[in-house]
């Protein structure tokens, strides 16, 4: 791990400098560190993940937690407004050379390798954040109701859990990174992954199977990996119109909040539009994670889809659920039999 200053020459540091302050700088991003500096999550966002079980019980003491407790946007503003980027974030050493070795401003390679630092720099504060224990949601209801913690909440089972049930060790997590003891800094990095789901819309992970040096071969797009209500679960690549407002929104210098807010992507939403996708279990495999230890801790039942060479019609079955007819779903085989989605239907529930 490197400082900025020991790798990056200037314009490639204020290039970055620059799109972590508007990330930094908005509504999203606060509300996401000041619900970790909280120590609970809003109702509403504990809700809305994929197969989210505090959806199904209303009973859910998360429920009663519908807004901030008092101080706690304070604390990540703060943070934030006094965070020295150079002091304070560290990166992989090949990470930074890479982005050293792109031309400033243009190319493939610089949106990826900004992108990726950009999304490891509010999962470090996320970390930051969590580790210095602020826990406000237990001070302000120690005095109301003691039995309201912060542990109490995360520990809730509901009478139908089952007992061998594994709950997450922090309601601050993405569905499909919680394998905490294979983290390097625990159930911290947990809450970096669900931080950079809900500032940036998905786990940024990239495609590491080339060196990407051929330039009649462009680096793929940068991939998200969602936990969102509705939304799919698969790994989805961005496309080139939302990789590029990925860039240009940080870039964009704009110091008014309003402006800043109204302009922001973020955070960035799969569709139909999103052709490919990769259900978790085959990512890694392919190659396509972001770290080699942070590979998908559930590993879901495969989902194998066959569809008939009608390109009209298909009826598509995975493994025993609901049939259904679109003449939107095509799924490519690859020889080591690794299904990669390349179109699906319009619904987000069916696509998912």
């Amino acid at each position: 791990m490197a400082g900025l200053d020991a790798v990056l020459d200037q314009p490639h540091r204020d290039f970055f400098d620059s799109a972590l302050g508007n990330v930094f700088g908005t509504e999203r991003a606060l509300e996401t560190y000041a619900q970790i500096v909280d120590g609970l999550p809003i109702a509403s966002v504990a809700v809305d993940r994929y197969g989210s079980r505090h959806e199904k019980s209303l009973s859910h003491p998360i429920a009663r937690h519908t807004s901030l407790c008092p101080g706690a946007t304070e604390i990540p503003r703060a943070f934030l407004a006094q965070l020295t980027i150079s002091g304070t974030l560290s990166f992989d050493d090949e990470l930074l050379r890479a982005y050293q070795s792109t031309q400033p401003g243009s190319g493939r390679s610089f949106e990826c390798c900004l992108i990726e630092l950009v999304a490891r720099a509010v999962h470090q504060i996320a970390v930051l954040l969590f580790q210095q224990g602020h826990c406000i949601h237990n001070d302000v209801w120690s005095t109301e109701d003691p039995a309201y913690t912060i542990d109490a909440v995360t520990a809730w089972r509901s009478e139908r859990t089952p007992a061998h049930f594994r709950l997450d060790p922090t309601l601050f997590s993405h569905f499909a990174y919680g394998v905490v003891e294979q983290y390097p800094d625990g159930v911290a990095d947990a809450v970096g992954y669900w931080a950079e789901n809900r500032v940036l819309g998905g786990v940024v992970i990239l495609d590491r199977s080339d060196s990407w040096h051929d330039e009649h071969q462009p680096e793929p797009n940068v991939f998200l990996h969602s936990d969102y209500a509705r939304v799919t679960f698969r790994v989805w690549r961005a496309l080139d119109k939302q990789q590029q407002s990925l860039v240009d929104f940080p870039l964009s210098g704009s110091s008014n909040t309003c402006s800043r807010a109204s302009s922001s992507p973020l955070p960035l939403a799969a569709s139909e539009k999103n052709l490919d996708r990769i259900d978790p279990e085959y990512a890694t495999r392919r190659k396509v994670y972001r770290d080699i230890w942070s590979e998908s801790r559930r590993a879901m039942s495969p989902r194998i889809v066959s569809a008939t060479k009608d390109l009209s019609t298909r009826t598509v079955s995975v493994f025993g659920r609901v049939k259904e007819t679109t003449s939107q779903m095509y799924i490519e085989r690859h020889k080591d039999t690794r299904p990669i989605e390349t179109a699906f239907t319009k619904s987000r529930c069916v696509a998912r």
